[in-house]
């Protein structure tokens, strides 16, 4: 009996507490964490270049047009180096992302070992642009007015971006980041929408310039023309009201470029003198057309 009580004394005096295997498994930890910290950081691995930032873009997405790169990179670089031990280190690069206006939308953000970010990000894209005098801006499809100032109508690939019009001095003093709020501006960016989806390449460019102007887009009627695109050498396109409008018995907007696309045809560099024409009418089944002055 005594020799049993002191066995189960030394067996008790033996084991070992449970704060302290707690304890000891919490401070294996600490030190292991510590230990790849220190690691991390003598390899170079324990910061960010925000500089270093890949963006994943949707496919088909033509990318980041002249200047817009050096804007991310201007924006980025203020938050100097980002520890990737920082847990706000990808909300802090998405808010700055995300205070862009070309950038539409930002997804998920994830650290690119070692030493860079990856970000999904969706763009505004330009669809046409406006004239503040010297100087042009493009705007996106929902009427946000984007960065980048052009001596004239831009081209990122897809022909020269179709101006806003009336040009009347209305965006002299408009700004990057701001958005178009007039129903005729609207129109008339929904006008340019229409022309990018329906006019091949080579059809924009050969058009060059254009002026949309919407003003009177909600009173198109017969002796009304609605809308109306101006063109280089003096020649107008009557379109009648917007896509953007629903408007029963209205010509699809797919048969009004269709005619137009027809009407630039005829003034293909060799052309006969009496195929130009001054003006032409998309709004019917049938276009007509205005020959220039001199050649009726």
């Amino acid at each position: 009996m005594g020799s049993q009580r002191s066995q189960t004394v030394q067996s008790r005096r033996g084991a070992t507490p449970l704060w302290l295997v707690v304890f000891l498994t919490a401070a294996g930890f600490a030190w292991a964490i510590a230990k790849l910290e220190a690691s991390t950081a003598a390899a170079g691995y324990s910061s960010v270049d925000p500089r270093r930032v890949a963006f994943d873009l949707p496919a088909g997405d033509v990318g980041f047009p002249p200047g817009w790169n050096e804007l991310v990179a201007a924006k980025l670089v203020r938050l100097g180096e980002l520890s990737t031990l920082d847990e706000g280190l990808l909300d802090e690069v998405r808010a700055e992302l995300e205070a862009l206006p070309f950038v539409r939308e930002v997804g998920e953000a994830r650290v690119l070992w070692p030493d860079g970010v990856s970000v999904a990000i969706r763009l505004r894209e330009p669809v046409a642009c406006i004239c503040l005098g010297e100087d042009y801006l493009p705007v996106a499809s929902d009427g946000v007015v984007l960065p980048g100032y052009w001596a004239s109508p831009p081209d990122f690939g897809r022909g020269l971006l179709p101006v806003i019009g009336p040009v009347d001095g209305t965006f002299r003093q408009a700004r990057p980041g701001e958005a178009l709020t007039e129903a005729r501006h609207l129109d008339a960016v929904s006008v340019a929408i229409s022309m990018r989806e329906h006019l091949s390449l080579d059809t924009m460019r050969a058009l060059g310039p254009v002026v949309i102007d919407a003003t009177k887009a909600p009173q198109a009627a017969v002796d009304e023309p609605g809308t109306v695109l101006l063109l280089e050498d003096f020649r107008t396109v009557y379109f009648g009201r917007p896509p953007s409008y629903d408007a029963p018995g209205e010509l699809p907007e797919a048969e009004k470029w269709r005619h137009l696309a027809r009407a630039v045809d005829l003034l293909e560099p060799g052309a006969p003198k009496e195929m130009d024409w001054d003006l032409v009418d998309v709004r019917w089944d049938g276009a007509s057309l205005r020959p220039r002055l001199g050649y009726q």
